[in-house]
């Protein structure tokens, strides 16, 4: 297998990062929030825990289907039927699949039909014990989320960092983390809501660059919807209309939305104005979007990013994963035949279309550490310097980069000389 040098990879993102003239954007998904670990401090001698602040899809999946359960053994089966059909159709059996599935039977069932056998009210049932799961989850207490987390490093980096060109963040995220690092950062945001008493989301800014704030502002959109979104009815113009409106966190989870089809225009929306927006993204010139905490689960926004890398050839995708890099990932198989996605993992990445492993072309030394050791790990050793036997292990390593709290400590040791 060939080998990739993780200097040079980490010095070409710095200097990706560092273009302050350059279209750059983030996606985050679940795992940028589950970096997040709220255990208690471990005992003398005892190993470290983590316990996510907010549980990835895996635990919140099990958390909704124990919800369900609950409900009644026509609503468990329901669950478990639903789940199969996943599993059929070649898709992740996980709670996000599986609400767009009772969504989806909700818009088909007729009177007095059933599916996976719940009728129309039973699935509309199942679908807000879902949703109102989710939020709860989402959703955890002040006091625990008071103290100080790798969002506000981002928030702290992108504060610092003047920039020409607007950054842009995406996330799949329900939770409000970025939004309390942001405000604590005391950094200007934007994510399409306007209005002083009540904001509301307004679809036409996204589509119109003189309508959005200037560079020095951070654009956040919220790709499935969000827990501080409620649906509200008000009066417009003499007439009754539904709009979405911005409100603190709520646990009802009526504006969560990962599935693609949408009951009415009004919930409709954020979803395909957000998506659109990352499409405009990815087809500017030279666009870069990084990606931490993705797993490439969601197979309309990978849609997008697919198709903008295939008929544009000056955009560009870096994908810092969590977990190792396999030949038969799906991923690593895309980033094979796409030269303009990169696909970085703590084993290794692919890189111009080559699969490979990490080797150094020379140890991390006291020079290069400052902006390594958060981005690499490496295997060489103070005392092994200059030790023959183990000069080889030296050049190996694990890259940190795909852990959102690694990246954050990276950005973070970039310092002031990024302005």
């Amino acid at each position: 297998m060939s080998a990739h040098d993780p200097r040079r990879v980490v010095e070409d993102l710095r200097d990706h990062l560092a273009a302050h003239d350059r279209r750059l954007a983030f996606l985050f998904g679940a795992g940028t929030s589950s970096a997040v670990n709220v255990a208690s401090p471990p005992a003398p001698g005892a190993k470290p825990e983590h316990k996510p602040i907010i549980p990835g899809v895996v635990d919140l999946t099990a958390m909704c289907a124990a919800a369900v359960s609950k409900m009644g053994n026509a609503h468990s089966g329901a669950w478990k039927s639903m789940i199969k059909q996943c599993e059929k159709n070649g898709r992740t059996a996980n709670v996000e699949n599986v609400l767009s599935q009772v969504r989806l039977k909700m818009d088909a069932i007729g009177d007095g039909e059933t599916l996976v056998g719940l009728d129309r009210l039973q699935l509309i049932e199942v679908e807000k014990t879902i949703c109102s799961t989710i939020a709860d989850v989402v959703s955890p207490a002040d006091n625990i989320i008071s103290q100080r987390m790798p969002h506000h490093d981002f928030a702290d980096w992108a504060k610092k960092v003047s920039r020409t060109a607007p950054l842009e963040i995406f996330t799949t995220n329900y939770d409000v983390l970025l939004e309390r690092a942001f405000e604590a950062s005391g950094v200007p945001v934007f994510d399409g809501f306007v209005g002083i008493l009540h904001p509301f989301f307004y679809p036409e800014c996204l589509e119109d660059e003189d309508l959005l704030p200037k560079p020095q502002w951070i654009r956040l959109w919220k790709l499935h919807g969000s827990v501080n979104w409620v649906l509200k009815v008000v009066e417009s113009v003499g007439a009754k209309r539904k709009r979405i409106i911005r409100v603190q966190p709520t646990k009802s989870g009526e504006l969560i939305l990962p599935s693609h089809r949408k009951y009415d225009e009004s919930r409709k929306q954020p979803y395909m104005a957000y998506m659109d927006r990352l499409s405009r993204m990815l087809s500017a010139q030279h666009a870069l979007l990084i990606t931490c905490g993705y797993s490439f689960g969601d197979e309309h926004i990978n849609a997008i990013l697919y198709g903008a890398l295939d008929n544009c050839n000056t955009a560009n995708i870096i994908s810092l994963q969590f977990g190792d890099l396999k030949e038969t990932d799906e991923l690593v198989k895309a980033a094979i035949h796409r030269p303009n996605l990169t696909v970085i993992g703590p084993n290794g990445a692919v890189i111009s279309g080559v699969l490979g492993t990490w080797q150094l072309s020379e140890p991390v030394d006291a020079k290069t550490s400052s902006f390594m050791d958060a981005a690499f790990d490496s295997n060489a050793l103070p005392e092994d310097e200059g030790s023959p036997a183990a000069a080889s292990a030296d050049l190996k390593g694990t890259m940190r980069l795909g852990d959102f709290n690694w990246l954050c400590q990276f950005l973070k040791a970039m310092g002031p000389g990024i302005q």
